[in-house]
């Protein structure tokens, strides 16, 4: 059987080049190459599956394992095949050499980077946004992903000096929701804030003016919630920009939850309140 799904991807298939795997590796690790060539690496087997079957044209190449091949069942061998994605193969040493897992699955993909139409959707009468300021932990991040995607927000914007959301380490904690919600970098308030949206700041603890996010009972028709580092918190020009200083009561003794978390917590809360109706659309 193995032979056989091998032999399904003999026509399209090519055992990739040194050169591309050092290309690849550099894909990888180099965020200026990522932003030149507008690519990324996508692992992990249900993922990439997930987006042969849903958006084939996104993915540059697959580079496989024979091994990752005898572990998939022939119709989903079939679908690679069908999907008309180019397909290289690697020895599973070599192609554990450009994983940034311990453990790889065999298989990962350089995917196009998505890209979205940031003035359609501020021209929305409805935005629910997430701004980042200047985060860095790349797990934080891709856990603030996944969960912004699941909540149905509008839009992650991203500071300045923020992580680069095609880091691998961002990509696997996304698990796959990367292309379901628009990401746009290098954002500053001013852009938000001369289109009419409100920031509701979430500061790290209590203090002057600064409210319990429970009290908080309607949002403005165009809300950008806004997350700090738990070690930095919020710089000043977002406090400064902020209609309200929201906070998350903690029990004492407890200082700060991180950047995932309190987002987790201030988007499920407010995603799920009133919009107020004498805000000016």
């Amino acid at each position: 059987m193995p032979l056989t799904f091998r032999y399904l991807l003999t026509f399209s298939s090519r055992t990739v080049s040194r050169n591309f795997l050092s290309h690849i590796r550099d894909v990888a690790k180099t965020k200026r190459t990522r932003d030149r060539e507008r690519v990324f690496v996508l692992e992990g087997t249900k993922p990439i599956l997930e987006l042969v079957r849903s958006a084939p044209r996104q993915i540059v190449c697959l580079v496989v394992a024979p091994t990752f091949l005898d572990r998939q069942s022939p119709e989903v061998v079939q679908e690679i095949v069908d999907s008309g994605c180019t397909v290289h193969t690697c020895p599973e040493h070599q192609l554990a050499q450009l994983s940034d897992v311990e453990t790889s699955s065999g298989a990962l993909a350089i995917v196009h980077q998505p890209t979205w139409d940031q003035a359609a959707i501020l021209a929305r009468p409805r935005v629910f946004g997430l701004y980042g300021d200047m985060l860095q932990d790349p797990a934080n991040i891709g856990t603030i992903i996944r969960t912004a995607a699941g909540l149905d927000v509008s839009a992650l914007w991203m500071a300045p000096h923020s992580v680069d959301v095609f880091n691998p380490k961002v990509v696997r904690a996304t698990a796959g929701t990367l292309f379901q919600l628009p990401i746009f970098s290098h954002t500053t308030l001013e852009n938000l804030l001369a289109l009419g949206c409100t920031i509701l700041a979430a500061d790290v603890g209590p203090g002057d003016g600064s409210v319990p996010i429970r009290s908080i009972q309607s949002i403005p028709a165009r809300t950008i919630v806004a997350i700090g580092s738990e070690s930095r918190g919020l710089s000043d020009a977002v406090l400064d920009a902020a209609t309200v200083r929201l906070t998350i009561p903690l029990k004492s003794g407890v200082e700060s939850l991180n950047a995932a978390t309190a987002a987790a917590i201030a988007l499920f809360h407010l995603s799920g309140l009133p919009v107020e109706h004498n805000v000016a659309h």
